[in-house]
């Protein structure tokens, strides 16, 4: 048997979604697309209700996580990706390395028509968190 991972965000943000969280997470999922989903090798995508109980998506991706000195490991990590729809109608995305569930990035005021780059620019070999050619 697999052993079971340790989602590296607190149960409530993760947990009982609904069926509004459901059409909030399907409507995320139609704006990054296909593309962004397999750039990032992302798998087992659930329908949250989020950081502020106003749904959202969580997935698994492949990212090149820091290093203590700040340098990118040579390989790829499992990180948890959270998009959370905010009180203000923004986008929040946080990105947890699942091994030592410190927190990788943490992007806020994005609106819908920016997730899908966003999300690419977390795809990233620098020194930055996010490629600045495709996120500010």
């Amino acid at each position: 048997m697999k052993p079971t991972r340790v989602i590296p965000f607190d149960t409530a943000h993760i947990a009982g979604a609904d069926e509004f969280h459901r059409s909030t997470a399907e409507q995320f999922r139609q704006a990054i697309g296909p593309g962004v989903f397999m750039s990032l090798g992302a798998s087992q995508l659930a329908a949250v209700p989020g950081r502020y109980d106003r749904g959202g998506l969580l997935f698994t991706a492949r990212i090149l996580p820091f290093t203590r000195t700040g340098d990118r490991y040579a390989a790829a990590r499992n990180m948890a990706v959270l998009v959370s729809t905010t009180p203000l109608d923004e986008i929040e995305i946080e990105v947890r390395e699942y091994a030592r569930g410190i927190e990788h990035a943490k992007i806020e005021g994005v609106y819908i028509d920016q997730l899908a780059r966003v999300l690419l620019a977390l795809d990233y070999d620098g020194t930055e968190a996010l490629n600045p050619r495709y996120w500010r």
